[in-house]
């Protein structure tokens, strides 16, 4: 799954999960290798750098559900395209996260 299926299909999963995701020449892409993962009570007192190396090798954490369907909402009102919520979300991360 790549990042902009994962944002695509973001609101059919637990709003307290976590997506992680790959960079791609140091940067997240809309096609970069991502996972939604559900962390345990355990797992969310770690760093989020071990937990991505144990489930999801080769990726670090992008940002918790919560906060993308948040944006997503507010990117809906405006009627804007899925590529485009991808878009903003990314920026986000790489720039007000």
């Amino acid at each position: 799954m790549n990042l902009y299926e994962v944002i695509a299909g973001l609101r059919e999963r637990p709003a307290g999960s976590m997506i992680f995701a790959e960079r791609i020449g140091g940067k997240f892409r809309p096609e970069s290798a991502a996972v939604v993962l559900e962390l345990s009570e355990r797992e969310l007192d770690r760093p989020l750098h071990e937990v991505a190396a144990e489930r999801a090798p080769g990726m670090e954490y992008f940002l918790r559900g919560f906060v993308a369907l948040a944006i997503l909402e507010k990117l809906r009102s405006r009627r804007a395209d899925v590529g485009a919520m991808v878009d903003r979300i990314i920026y986000f991360v790489e720039h007000d996260a």
